[in-house]
């Protein structure tokens, strides 16, 4: 019931802001912005275990779409719902940890993704219901990249990408501003490519070989 709700309230904003224009227009070219707010593929990656449990979970949520490097044409009326979708989720949404919530490590899971339909979830339960409500928009698949990252305090963390020709715009449920990837502070680890949800890809960090060596360093000793 509460995602029912969840999704009505962006329907209703949606259909009071946008009555003209609800569905984003892709463009070929991104070009007009600034090189470095474009994130960088730089070799194949492996999909993560969430990913992987969540589409064996809902196989119709992961199927690959037409082959497509779309991104979107981000006028003040698409910033505007990108905006109100990202804001109402992370207000809707209470914040809990997945053994907290589901009692994960009993079950031999470590990770767990899903949609919050109970009204409460993790960093990759607030990325799963804007790509689906954004999808429901209008928004194309292609534009909407689940993206893993280090955050600040370099602890995993999943956000959404959404590729626009004004740049690489993450969906965090950390803050409300929707920043350019390069804005955020975060290291960027890999994420999904446009014409396969199921295929992603390792990005450039943006961070020196000598500061990964020290991340790595200090994740690997808090994991012992």
């Amino acid at each position: 019931m509460r995602a029912f709700l969840v999704a009505a309230s962006v329907l209703f904003f949606a259909g009071l802001s946008f009555s003209t224009t609800t569905t984003a227009k892709p463009t070929a070219n991104a070009n007009a912005a600034r090189p470095h707010q474009f994130a960088r593929a730089v070799a194949d990656a492996s999909a993560p275990v969430g990913w992987t449990g969540f589409c064996k979970a809902q196989p119709a949520e992961c199927a690959s779409g037409q082959k497509s490097d779309e991104t979107v044409a981000l006028d003040s009326q698409h910033r505007a719902q990108l905006q109100q979708i990202d804001s109402l989720v992370n207000h809707e949404i209470q914040g809990i940890g997945d053994n907290d919530h589901y009692g994960i490590y009993k079950l031999g899971i470590i990770n767990w993704w899903t949609y919050p339909d109970d009204g409460a979830g993790n960093c990759n339960d607030y990325v799963l219901l804007k790509k689906k409500l954004l999808v429901e928009a209008g928004w194309p698949h292609s534009a909407l990249l689940l993206t893993v990252v280090l955050d600040t305090h370099n602890e995993g963390h999943l956000v959404l990408m959404v590729r626009t020709n004004d740049g690489d715009l993450i969906l965090d449920n950390l803050t409300d501003a929707i920043k350019t990837w390069d804005a955020t502070g975060y290291t960027f680890i890999k994420r999904q490519t446009a014409d396969n949800p199921d295929n992603w890809v390792r990005l450039e960090s943006g961070r020196t070989p000598e500061e990964l060596a020290m991340i790595s360093k200090a994740l690997a000793a808090h994991s012992q």
